[in-house]
């Protein structure tokens, strides 16, 4: 077997049709990935036969301490010994700790690259809910409920929101941490496509003490995204201000809000135990080193 850098684009894109074609989410990741500014390397493993494992690797600005390895291969007829030549390849390859995002799909993958000494560091499951969810509305004295779009001109509470955010943020991404970004940054990051009249933050004095973040999704769907309280032992404050999102996505007739839901992310677990919800995907994080 031979290891191959940077294929011709017209023989990894056959090779990528061929055992991708029937997983149209799948082959449109690998061409983003392939097609990313931050690309770092287009890999094959061949025999005789042609292309048996393609990998695409790539570096990401918001997370530039590890590299990203996408993977393509023949569901039907695994290589796992090809499998193997390429993961070595790559640990070897780069200096980085290898990134491996993978689904159902990818599961004899994930038993390779725990093989191959990578650690499952998250467990992630994107849900469904039905905005029709339960959730309990809650007594929270000495604060107050705004939405986002009442505190876009208070520079002192936006200042405190892209703070909490941030920090949650960080801490619960710590196998894979954030890159040193200004304050701009992370502002623009948080209010893109956000939906501000049905993303609430608590407030306390000058201080967001939690909030919940909304965002336009496909067709009639919402997602909700950044989500966190300063003190965890006030959880409850998710509820509340939950129970008004859903409201709002009733009024506006929404089918469903997406959520990704991590192992890591206490707060994302937290209201997943009172919401109904289907079960859309389950995504497994492998870092190697």
């Amino acid at each position: 077997m031979q290891i191959h850098r940077n294929v011709e684009r017209q023989d990894m894109n056959l090779f990528v049709e061929k055992v991708l074609g029937e997983h149209k989410d799948l082959l449109r990741n690998f061409y983003v990935c392939m097609g990313s500014k931050m690309n770092e390397g287009i890999y094959s493993v061949a025999d005789e036969n042609g292309i048996v494992v393609a990998a695409s690797t790539h570096y990401s600005t918001w997370h530039p301490h590890c590299v990203y390895v996408r993977f393509a291969y023949d569901f039907n007829c695994v290589d796992e010994r090809a499998i193997h030549f390429m993961i070595e390849f790559l640990k070897d390859e780069f200096e980085k700790p290898l990134f491996v995002l993978i689904e159902d799909r990818f599961s004899r993958l994930g038993e390779l690259l725990l093989q191959k000494d990578f650690r499952l560091i998250r467990k992630t499951e994107v849900i469904n809910i039905k905005p029709e969810s339960c959730s309990t509305e809650n007594d929270i004295r000495n604060k107050e409920i705004k939405t986002v779009e009442q505190i876009l001109k208070d520079p002192i509470l936006l200042s405190s929101l892209i703070e909490i955010c941030k920090k949650t943020y960080t801490e619960t991404h710590v196998d894979n941490p954030v890159a040193d970004l200004s304050t701009l940054s992370w502002e623009s990051v948080i209010l893109d496509d956000l939906i501000d009249s049905s993303s609430y933050v608590v407030v306390n004095g000058n201080n967001v003490v939690a909030f919940s973040l909304m965002y336009e999704g496909e067709g009639y769907s919402w997602e909700l995204g950044w989500i966190g309280v300063a003190n965890s032992e006030e959880m409850v404050l998710l509820d509340v201000i939950l129970s008004k999102q859903l409201h709002d996505a009733n009024e506006q007739k929404i089918a469903y809000i997406e959520k990704e839901v991590d192992s890591t992310c206490p707060y994302s677990l937290h209201i997943a135990k009172s919401l109904l919800y289907e079960v859309s995907e389950t995504l497994y994080t492998y870092v190697d080193k």
